[in-house]
């Protein structure tokens, strides 16, 4: 029997400048992402939302973004994935088709402009920029993971 899909697809928070003074994949959240990212918690926890698996970037203002939001939903299972660090489109759809088919509920923690082409690449609407602490929720139309692709989600709502 099919099991009904998601994938939740949050842009890190705000994090501070590097200013050559740190490398980007070094640059932490600053504390008005932080307070972003847990506004967007609060909005979860009253959703009653749970995540089988959360995969992340190796960035340390997506590590800190999942960590606010694994510490209080914890998942089944958080992965740390450096394909998801500057990645493409194709690079995601990779990481998303090699997910155990069981597996329904998706937080990825992860950076644009890959995000916001996932968007648009699963839902065909062009009209996403995700901003940083911004979340889109998509329900995956096909009932296997190896099979998401062009036009296989549903964009279910938007939480900025």
């Amino acid at each position: 029997m099919a099991t009904q899909k998601f994938l939740y697809l949050l842009r890190h928070g705000e994090a501070i400048p590097g200013i050559g003074q740190i490398g980007d994949i070094k640059r932490p959240l600053s504390d008005l992402g932080k307070s972003h990212i847990k506004r967007l918690l609060k909005t979860l926890e009253d959703r009653k939302t749970e995540f089988d698996l959360i995969l992340i970037s190796p960035s340390v203002r997506t590590s800190q973004t999942a960590k606010i939001i694994s510490d209080a939903i914890p998942p089944k299972k958080i992965v740390v994935d450096k394909d998801i660090y500057d990645a493409e489109v194709e690079d995601l759809l990779k990481i998303l088709q090699n997910i155990e088919s069981l597996t329904e509920k998706i937080l990825m923690v992860g950076h644009n402009p890959a995000l916001s082409s996932l968007v648009t690449y699963l839902t065909g609407d062009e009209s996403i920029n995700m901003n940083p602490g911004m979340m889109a929720i998509i329900e995956i139309l096909v009932d296997d993971w190896l099979h998401v692709g062009k036009n296989a989600g549903l964009l279910v709502d938007l939480i900025n």
